[in-house]
């Protein structure tokens, strides 16, 4: 696929994006041996008074920034006296080609601005490789998939760990249908005493479903956000996300646990419907917080709200994406469900979180017979250490 038509299809769609808050200029440049050339740009300021790459070639100090071939910012001057914030992030597609994104603004880029444009051009350097070639020839159709695996790999390794949080006792599995994705999992400390644990499932695969769960990451770990309650969290990304997704976000899943490791208070709010199961170890029951009156409301992307559960110790939650209770054999239509998950569940619940998520994958793949997946599959056991 040629450059341009990249730049197209990744750049385009976020032309009007609130995530680009405060860029009012932005050109991408595709580099080629010694040939450079511009694939893309588009002014947001209408009297933002930019400067294209066919006049910072003329300035020396910018072209001895560009040898350098790293992500670099420089304060720079308009023929109208205005000062400009000129920001190039740059990533190689191999030894000989490189992109080149060009971003200008007023203000100095902030961690989201830049988080969102260091993955653009990750993105736009993946797609040329995983796009170039003949994909029938063995060579080349191998460079592809393992180019592939390395976004899948860059995702995963993403993830966190859990092991630093000693009251609780926390593991997950990812299972993913296809190589890119925007699902993802993350988690921090947001004091000594809370941990926030979040869970993103986008349906749909390739660079922009990737860029969509990157974009509801950073906008996540955003300092000012990391603090706010659940509800208030997911209420800031739909008002971001309807800036960055065109037409509706049916097909974006989110929740949000805010823990208190002290107390076992555990605090979520969720984007779409809440997959999640409650054990309670004093009724020794599971509870579908879907099926909760509180639970329902979640399936208008409108209602942000906190749902508030104590977990003794022995209790335990834990959340699944749509992709487990969808999986099936090839050539059939029943499918995994709930009921299932539920039954496998209460089998493995006196085990340890590890031991659960691993009973439950191989439940899914003995019952669909090691079949593709069509979704991808998260799961997280949560259990408060008695």
């Amino acid at each position: 696929m040629e450059p341009k038509k990249i730049a197209e299809i990744i750049l385009a769609p976020f032309e009007k994006s609130t995530i680009n808050s405060g860029i009012m200029y932005l050109e991408a440049l595709f580099s080629e041996g010694d040939s450079i050339k511009t694939v893309f740009k588009k002014k947001y300021g209408e009297d933002f008074p930019y400067l294209s790459y066919e006049v910072l070639e003329k300035n020396s100090q910018y072209m001895e920034k560009l040898k350098g071939m790293r992500t670099f910012s420089l304060d720079l001057t308009s023929k109208y006296e205005k000062k400009i914030i000129c920001d190039t992030y740059i990533n190689p597609v191999e030894n000989y080609a490189r992109w080149l994104i060009i971003i200008q603004s007023t203000t100095p880029a902030d961690e989201q601005r830049k988080a969102i444009s260091e993955y653009l051009t990750e993105i736009l350097s993946r797609i040329t490789i995983e796009t170039a070639g003949d994909k029938t020839n063995a060579k080349s159709a191998e460079k592809y998939k393992n180019e592939l695996l390395n976004i899948r790999d860059l995702q995963a390794k993403l993830f966190p760990k859990f092991d630093d949080i000693e009251e609780m006792d926390i593991r997950s599995a990812y299972l993913p249908a296809e190589f890119m994705s925007g699902t993802f999992i993350d988690g921090f400390f947001v004091d000594k005493s809370t941990y926030t644990l979040a869970a993103c499932d986008v349906s749909d695969y390739g660079s922009a479903s990737s860029f969509v769960g990157a974009a509801i990451r950073t906008i996540l770990r955003t300092e000012n956000v990391q603090k706010m309650i659940p509800s208030a969290m997911i209420e800031k990304v739909d008002a971001r996300l309807k800036g960055i997704v065109s037409g509706n976000t049916l097909n974006i899943y989110l929740t949000v646990y805010q823990i208190n490791l002290k107390t076992g208070k555990v605090t979520i709010s969720s984007y779409g419907n809440i997959t999640t199961l409650f054990y309670t170890k004093k009724r020794n029951g599971i509870i579908d917080l879907a099926a909760t009156d509180t639970g329902r409301l979640f399936n208008n992307r409108g209602f942000f709200r906190d749902l508030s559960i104590s977990l003794e110790p022995g209790d335990a939650l834990l959340y699944y994406t749509r992709g487990l209770t969808l999986a099936r054999k090839e050539q059939s239509n029943t499918e995994f469900g709930i009921e299932r998950l539920k039954n496998v569940y209460r089998e493995n619940i006196d085990a340890d979180s590890l031991d659960i998520v691993h009973s439950i994958i191989e439940s899914v793949y003995e019952f669909t017979d090691y079949s593709q997946m069509e979704e991808d599959i998260i799961l997280i056991s949560l259990k408060r250490i008695e």
